[in-house]
């Protein structure tokens, strides 16, 4: 494949990252159904790549550093996220969604930021911490996001190995 710059070859990396996440997630998710589920396990998924590997929270932090890539993650993630929390959400418009995928771009590059610079919090606060504020953004009530977070720790320890 022929890149134009470094940023067309940020950009497919990072959209390399987010597909094989949401892939990841559909795998291991396996019956369960609930939309809180795989956004939790896709958030998580991306988390564990980080983790694993220091240069992959480089590229994400690249990734949401860049107008042009950011810009493609929020659209795509509008999308996502409409589809998913609609049950939640029935009111909201459009510009709602893209709103609070804005938000959830701003916690995700935050922590990880942390992650990279600074690196003070442990990983499951960093990690749960996450999690509870992105699905709290979309209106989900907080004992199914307790019992998501228990599910997403379940399922991602339960196949750490295969992530």
């Amino acid at each position: 494949h022929f890149f134009k710059n470094k940023d067309d070859i940020l950009r497919h990396l990072a959209m390399d990252v987010f597909s094989i996440s949401a892939q990841t997630a559909d795998r291991i998710r396996g019956e369960e159904d609930d939309p809180c589920l795989r956004f939790s396990l896709e958030i998580a998924a991306q988390l564990h790549f980080i983790l694993k590997y220091e240069k992959i929270a480089g590229l994400y932090c690249a990734a949401y550093d860049s107008s042009r890539i950011s810009d493609l993650i929020v659209q795509m993630g509008t999308e996502r996220n409409s589809g998913l929390f609609r049950d939640y959400n029935p009111e909201f418009i459009d510009d709602d969604y893209y709103a609070r995928t804005l938000g959830v771009k701003g916690i995700l590059h935050s922590f990880v930021k942390e992650l990279v610079h600074s690196n003070k919090l442990d990983d499951h606060k960093r990690i749960t911490g996450i999690l509870e504020m992105t699905l709290l953004i979309f209106n989900v009530p907080h004992e199914h996001i307790k019992k998501t977070i228990q599910k997403t720790e379940t399922i991602i320890r339960k196949n750490y190995d295969q992530i």
